[in-house]
């Protein structure tokens, strides 16, 4: 098992924040909790995120092919 390197660090770290302003905003939507950033509008955060995700698999798969 090879270890991260720093861009799969910050697209993780990026990922898991995308991922609790979700479940914070679905939360809110619900109104069952009030967590912080639960206000935020998610739709553009997952948006991005999905598109760095999407870029560093290729990243990965070009670097396996080498």
């Amino acid at each position: 098992m090879h270890r991260p390197d720093r861009i799969g660090a910050l697209v993780l770290t990026f990922a898991v924040i995308a991922l609790y302003i979700g479940v914070a905003n679905f939360l809110n939507w619900l109104s069952l909790a009030s967590l912080p950033l639960g206000t935020v509008d998610a739709l553009p955060i997952m948006v991005i995120d999905a598109a760095f995700l999407n870029l560093y698999v290729i990243r990965q798969r070009k670097r396996a092919q080498n």
